[in-house]
This record gives C-alpha cells, sequence and structure tokens, in this order.
C-alpha cells in the first residue's frame, strides 16, 4: 500500500513484506495477538522522531543525586532530571519499583509516561560492562583510558571518536571498526598506523589515502588496491619512497591542511562504486559489512534480515526501524540504543543487557515482560514501575493497548515532546538539520544551555598556536583554545598531547564536536539519488548525489575497472 506521511505529506510504501514483520513481532497475551498498525509516518520522519530523543554528544556539568559525586551527564541542569552515578544507580541502594504508580485509563499513555521518566532517576552517562578511566565516554562500554568516545565499545587509550569498535590508540575518528593507532579517519575497518584515511581496509603505515584496500606504505593516494610504496598514485620503489617521504612533515599544521586539500582533490577525479559495502547478499543502503537481506540501511556490520536500520554492529536479526545498537539485538522494532542479547523489544529507548518483550521502556537492563516502564534493573511483569504478578501483567496489558488505540498511540514512536533533549542538542539535528523558528515550528524543544567554558590560565587563539607540535610546550595544557570556526573554549589533556607528540601530529585548531562534525559532513548523507553508472551508463541507485563531481560506477563496472 502507499500511504501519506502524517507529517511531512510524502507519500512513502509499505509491502506486504512490511506487514508481514508487523505480524510477527506483535504481542501476544492470553493466546490474542495485539497486532500492531502500519506506520503512519514515512521512513525519514520516524527516523527523525527516534533520533530527537538522543543527545548523544552535549555533555553538562551534574551530581550525583544519591552520593553527590560530581560528574557529567547528558542532562542539561535545567530540565531538573534527577541522576544517578553509574555505581549508585547499580546498587542496592534504592529500587525503581518505588516510583510505581496506576495507570490512568482517563489520561493519555504518553503524557503519564513522561511525568514517570521525569521521575525516575536517570544514569548520568550511558556506559556498559567494565570501564577502567572512562569517565567521559557516552553510549559505550567495554573500554579503558578513552576520553569522549561515544557509540563506541571495547575500544582502550582512544579518543574524540564516534562509532568506535574494538580499537586501540585511534584518535579523532569516525566509524573506526578493529583498528589500531590511527588518526584523523573516518570509516576504516582492520587498519593499523593510518594518518587522515578514508573509506579502506586492511591498510597500514599510510597516510591521506581514501578508498584503499590491503595497502602498505603509502602516501596520498585513492583507489589502490594491495599496492604499497606508492606516492600520489604512482608506484614507487621501496628506495624512491622512502627519499619521497623525507620531504613530508605531518608535525606542521599547515602543511597538514594542504595534503588534506590535495586528497580532497584527487578524490573529485576518482571512480567510486554506487555503494560502500562488502560481503553483502541481497542487501540495499550504504556502509554496509557482512549483512544479508537488510534494506535501506546504514552503518551496519554482521546484520541479517532487516529494514530501515542505522548503526547496529556486532550481531543483529529481524529488525526494523532501529538506531544503535546491536550486539546480538533480535526482533524489535521502533527502538533507540537498544541490544546486548535483547530480544523482543517495541518503542524503547536504552534498554538492553539481556532483556526481552519489553514495550514502551526506557533504560532498562537484564528486565523482561514489562510495559511502560523507566529505570528498572532486572524486572519483570511491571506496568509504569509498579510490580504484578504473571497473570495480572498479562490481564493488564491488553487493556492498556486496547486504550492506546482509541487515542491513537498503539503503534507510535514517543513524540517529540518528550523528549529530555532540545533538538539541537541531539542526533536529529546532524541529519534533519533545522534552525530554531522551524524546529520550534514543527513541535520539537530548542536547547539554549551551552556547557560551560573549561577552566584556564590563559586563552590561546587557534591562528597563535605553534604551526608544529615540537615548538608546542607543556603550558598548553593550561591554557584554553578559542576554536577557529566556533569560538568555543576547548581544552587538550595531557594523554591527548602525549599522543600528538609520540606519532608527530600538530595539535587541532578546532574543539572536539566541531572536528566530529567536520568528520561526519566528509560522509555520503543517508540518502539515495537515481543516476547513471559513469561507465556503462546503467541507471544505478546511490547516496552520491548527481552533482558531485565524483565518477560513480555501478557495482559490475567498478569491480572490472579497480581489479583488472
Amino acid at each position: 500500500m502507499i500511504k501519506d506521511c502524517g507529517k511531512c505529506g510524502v507519500g512513502f510504501e509499505v509491502t506486504d513484506e512490511d506487514l508481514q514483520f508487523y505480524s510477527s513481532v506483535s504481542p501476544v497475551f492470553g493466546g490474542k495477538k495485539y497486532d500492531l498498525p502500519a506506520p503512519t509516518l514515512c521512513p525519514d520522519c520516524r527516523q527523525q522522531r527516534r533520533l530527537a530523543q538522543c543527545n548523544e554528544i552535549n555533555l553538562y556539568p551534574g551530581e550525583c543525586l544519591m552520593c553527590k559525586k560530581k560528574m557529567p551527564t547528558c542532562h542539561a541542569p535545567h530540565i531538573k532530571q534527577p541522576i544517578y552515578c553509574r555505581e549508585c544507580w547499580h546498587s542496592e541502594k534504592w529500587d525503581a519499583r518505588s516510583f510505581g504508580r496506576d495507570f490512568d485509563f482517563n489520561r493519555p499513555f504518553f503524557e503519564q509516561f513522561y511525568e514517570l521518566r521525569k521521575a525516575v532517576p536517570a544514569l548520568a552517562l550511558n556506559s556498559q560492562g567494565e570501564c577502567v578511566n572512562s569517565d567521559y565516554i557516552h553510549y559505550a562500554g567495554w573500554s579503558k583510558n578513552s576520553y569522549l568516545i561515544m557509540h563506541a565499545d571495547y575500544c582502550e587509550n582512544c579518543y574524540y571518536g564516534y562509532g568506535f569498535k574494538k580499537n586501540l590508540y585511534c584518535v579523532d575518528g569516525f566509524y573506526n571498526l578493529h583498528s589500531e593507532l590511527c588518526y584523523d579517519c573516518v570509516d576504516i575497518y582492520k587498519c593499523y598506523g593510518l594518518t587522515c584515511a578514508q573509506d579502506c581496509t586492511a591498510c597500514a603505515s599510510s597516510a591521506f589515502i581514501r578508498d584503499c584496500v590491503g595497502c602498505n606504505d603509502c602516501f596520498l593516494c585513492v583507489g589502490q588496491r594491495n599496492a604499497r610504496f606508492c606516492f600520489e598514485n604512482q608506484q614507487l620503489t621501496q628506495e624512491e619512497y622512502k627519499e619521497k617521504m623525507k620531504s613530508v612533515d605531518f608535525s606542521s599544521y599547515k602543511k597538514y591542511q594542504e595534503y588534506k586539500a590535495r586528497l580532497n582533490e584527487m578524490s573529485k577525479k576518482h571512480t567510486f562504486k554506487e555503494y560502500h559495502g562488502t560481503n553483502l547478499h541481497n542487501c540495499f543502503g550504504d556502509y554496509l559489512k557482512n549483512c544479508k537481506d537488510l534494506k535501506y540501511s546504514f552503518d551496519c556490520e554482521d546484520v541479517e534480515t532487516g529494514k530501515y536500520c542505522y548503526q547496529i554492529v556486532l550481531g543483529g536479526k529481524s529488525l526494523y526501524d532501529v538506531y544503535q545498537f546491536g550486539t546480538n539485538f533480535q526482533l524489535s522494532y521502533e527502538c533507540t540504543i537498544c541490544g546486548v542479547n535483547s530480544y523482543h523489544l517495541m518503542f524503547s529507548d536504552n534498554s538492553m543487557a539481556d532483556s526481552s518483550d519489553l514495550i514502551y521502556c526506557w533504560y532498562m537492563e537484564g528486565c523482561k515482560n514489562c510495559f511502560g516502564c523507566v529505570g528498572m534493573n532486572h524486572a519483570k511483569y511491571c506496568i509504569f514501575n509498579k510490580q504484578y504478578t504473571e497473570d495480572e501483567y498479562n490481564a493488564l496489558v491488553p487493556k492498556i493497548i486496547e486504550h492506546m488505540r482509541k487515542t491513537g498511540e498503539w503503534g507510535e514512536f514517543w513524540p517529540y515532546e518528550i523528549s529530555l533533549h532540545g533538538y539541537n542538542k541531539t542526533s536529529a539535528q546532524m541529519y534533519y538539520p533545522l534552525v530554531r523558528e522551524e524546529a520550534i515550528k514543527q513541535g520539537f524543544k530548542w536547547e539554549d544551555c551551552e556547557t560551560p567554558a573549561p577552566e584556564f590560565n590563559k586563552v590561546v587563539k587557534a591562528k597563535d598556536l605553534p604551526d608544529k607540535i615540537q615548538d608546542t610546550k607543556d603550558d598548553i595544557l593550561n591554557a584554553a583554545i578559542e576554536c577557529e570556526i566556533t569560538g568555543k573554549l576547548f581544552k587538550i589533556t595531557a594523554p591527548e598531547l602525549q599522543f600528538y607528540r609520540r606519532v608527530g601530529l600538530p595539535i587541532p585548531r578546532r574543539n572536539w564536536i566541531q572536528r566530529h562534525f567536520d568528520r561526519f559532513n566528509q560522509r555520503n548523507p543517508r540518502k539515495f539519488w537515481e543516476r547513471n553508472c559513469g561507465k556503462c551508463g546503467g541507471k544505478i541507485t546511490t547516496t552520491y548525489s548527481p552533482d558531485r563531481p565524483e565518477i560513480v560506477y555501478c557495482e559490475n563496472c567498478y569491480m572490472k575497472t579497480v581489479y583488472n
């Protein structure tokens, strides 16, 4: 069927396959299935609605309500969300059931849910597993000596990264997977010792490279395969390459920017494949790895059977409309940041760690058979945080579902109005940017609160920083740097400075959030265009818009060209 989006009015298709999935995931109580309706919003508007709940990178100073520990939090202070530190939240000093309440059938579900969510203490930051000396990581886990990494797991000595998985000593990156000692890299996989690389797999000891596979000792190269000792795409002997590299100076900020600009110019003349992906079967999307039967999805790895999935990694199966994060996440629908051995979650956010059969829940760990619950740990048969017997639960939930059908809430993800964050501080602003007036017009909140400036002895403008890392003194650790783009102040940490000196790289001139957006803007948008293959002229669907300068080939022509 073709439906008109209830928000933007654009027509979108709901296929028979989609309807079968909605039926398969629909909950069953007392032997009766409570069918989920077809979506009322188009895929983009559904994704925007989910993203408007997620503040992934903006942190504020906070204080644990229980132990009074000072700590960073993703919750702006003025919204007065009660927060606990990680230790207190997981402790036995409190029980989320104490906030339990009856469901009021005279009021809408979402209105009551928002009141509950505002009352129950939230985790200041979302981190999972054993984390050592990593207090400033968010939507991340199982990491050590890491700082300001988001959407990241199993990392050590990593700083300023997004989408990091199983990395060691990676800094300033966007989607660095299974890599080590890499800097300023975007979409790299199983790489070592790279500087300023993009879309590279199994490469090492190279710098300023793009779309390279299996390359070592390469500089300013684009589209190389299993190459070594290449300089500006020219094959050299080992001796010639080493001689050429003597004139290369990574430690100079000026030179670094020149190399980066040169790589950008080379990329404009390069031939790219219509999509980014490897080891795929019956898939349609971009930036996919090791996936099967996955459609209209982006940035996924090891996912089987799904649609409209974004940033699902380390295993997923039978998923629709899910934003992050995976790790053996199965049979779930309309969720945000859920996973870790979890099954059959619907309309939930931050629910994880061996959870199952959760409906309309927010931040749950190890929970089963809960409906409309918030901030619970190893709970089951709870509704609005109130404990019920199994029979009571199975009798009451269907009544609430029928009530939600009447109010038009059943089958809808949480509305914008109950987000805890301003639209401009959420991931929605990255993918669907809006100015303040337009966001408010569309019903979103807006956040004017900014992270306080760091403490400092002096302020150094970016343009006044030493050009080379060798000339950067230790007193930079006591100064605040004024970002050359935003004017916001930021500091260099001691481990960060040690990394730049070790690798021989200049310190950045932009604050870490601006660098994050810079890397984000290097990637293709999550949008498809129709265009013709640059070689055979056949029709292709790609994330390279027709007005871009790159040459784009269909997969068949690309493979023949690159590996010929």
